[in-house]
């Protein structure tokens, strides 16, 4: 698949078997992830601790439930609503607190892992919704455990498995408008 058909084929993917993707896999899509323009550095930490990623699964829905934000606490209070869906590996991306390109280099680096997750035939998804839980009261001790270093702060996550069931919840994309000057 080349990279034109990996983008357009790429959904997010919010149902995974439980079963660990395979460790060149992962290689491949940490090196994609590592290719990402940036201006500045951020750092990535692979959890497929089993434990862990229940961990970091309930205190984010927690916190959504407790956020007051409406889409969260709507969503966090489906029935069967997991959000980390059951992947197996999740990959967090960090950088400096205060960094003005953090974020940005982050989210680089994640869509360059998302669309290389599609070429290998994997399914994947973009997280925000992990930073309440790295943002909340148990945050500090949660990032230490998931190998963010003091001083550094959530920007956004990956996760990656197989796909269990077609359930794809990617956006309209009529939504997107372009403008052309000439």
């Amino acid at each position: 698949m080349d990279a034109l058909q990996a983008i357009s084929k790429r959904r997010s993917i919010r149902s995974y078997k439980n079963e660990q993707i395979p460790d060149s896999a992962l290689e491949k899509i940490l090196a994609a992830g590592s290719c990402a323009p940036v201006a500045g550095s951020f750092q990535m930490s692979v959890i497929q601790n089993p434990e862990l990623l229940k961990k970091i699964n309930d205190i984010t829905k927690k916190a959504m439930l407790s956020s007051g934000i409406p889409f969260s606490v709507e969503r966090a209070s489906l029935p069967g609503y997991e959000p980390l869906y059951g992947a197996p590996t999740l990959i967090v991306l960090f950088s400096p607190e205060g960094s003005p390109t953090g974020p940005a280099n982050a989210s680089c680096a994640a869509e360059n892992m998302l669309i290389a997750a599609t070429a290998l035939g994997l399914g994947s998804c973009y997280l925000a919704s992990p930073r309440m839980a790295f943002d909340g009261e148990d945050g500090v001790a949660l990032a230490r455990e998931a190998g963010i270093p003091e001083g550094f702060s959530f920007n956004c996550a990956v996760i990656v498995g197989y796909t269990k069931d077609d359930k794809l919840f990617s956006r309209n994309r009529e939504d997107i408008k372009i403008t052309y000057i000439k």
